[in-house]
């Protein structure tokens, strides 16, 4: 029997505290659980997505005969203290974490895009403002303004890039100015 079945097996025959009555942060120290068996359940907890009862004993116990002694303990600890929720909880919790900060770190992008293509309009607005008419010509407007909209539709995940990919993709913007804005 594998240890997530065995422990699951005894958190139906348990008859303790239902798993969902624990509170959101499952993966704390439960108030019934001894100190022993919480550090057990910790060496598990942080084992990440490969763990098992077996290797989370072996790495805290380098003998052998030992963390074999050990796992009946562990497996009614498991059960008894519901690791499997808890790990489970803590897995999600991290996932959570991860997904904050990545959003943050996405946020803080787009910020910083956006402020390069604010400059990047105020630059162009100054340079048309001090080029006379005859220095203006219908490309090099056109594509001042393509750029300008298309850096700021990427910004905001609405961009397609030239290869055709879909909306809301975000690729690496290239913005190109040639010799006329120099010094500005």
């Amino acid at each position: 029997m594998t240890d997530s079945a065995a422990a699951a097996v005894g958190e139906k025959n348990s008859g303790r505290d239902d798993v969902g009555s624990l509170p959101f942060e499952s993966w704390e120290k439960l108030g019934n659980e001894g100190a022993r068996a919480f550090a057990a359940f910790c060496a598990y907890r942080d084992f990440g997505c490969e763990r098992n009862i077996k290797k989370a004993i072996l790495s805290v116990e380098n003998d052998a005969a030992k963390a074999n002694r050990q796992y009946r303990t562990w497996l009614n600890w498991s059960a008894q203290f519901h690791w499997l929720k808890r790990a489970a909880d803590y897995d999600k919790y991290l996932d959570r974490l991860k997904l904050a900060e990545r959003r943050k770190v996405i946020e803080a992008r787009e910020e910083a895009h956006k402020e390069v293509t604010e400059k990047m309009l105020f630059v162009v607005k100054k340079k048309l403002d001090t080029m006379a008419a005859d220095e203006l010509t219908q490309g090099n407007v056109a594509e001042w303004v393509k750029t300008a909209v298309q850096t700021e539709r990427d910004i905001f995940g609405i961009g397609r890039d030239e290869s055709g990919g879909k909306q809301g993709q975000f690729r690496q913007g290239e913005i190109n100015f040639d010799g006329d804005f120099s010094g500005v």
